[in-house]
């Protein structure tokens, strides 16, 4: 085999395996980049699930409240009408 002929395959491997090499950096590069962007976007998905969490959380315990306060009522109503009773039978006696 003719040098020059040689000296081109060696020259193209060369080429050829720097080129792999770029490639496989770039890709690498490229899949960290994309890998922190997925994590960023977690990130913030999570933080907004919380938020929507805590807001959902706290209403949950206003209207826990507000049953709470409708069945004291409930309560006191039957106990107003015994002595509403109570006092109309004084009076009438």
């Amino acid at each position: 085999m003719d040098a020059t002929i040689i000296g081109s395959i060696v020259g193209a491997l060369i080429g050829a395996a720097a080129a792999i090499i770029v490639a496989v950096i770039t890709s690498r590069a490229q899949h960290t980049k994309y890998i922190a962007e997925l994590d960023r976007q977690n990130a913030q998905y999570i933080s907004e699930f919380e938020k929507q969490n805590a807001l959902m959380m706290y209403r949950l315990e206003q209207l826990e409240l507000k049953v709470s306060q409708h069945n004291h009522f409930d309560t006191r109503l039957v106990a107003a009408e015994q002595q509403i009773k109570t006092l109309f039978n004084q009076r009438a006696g």
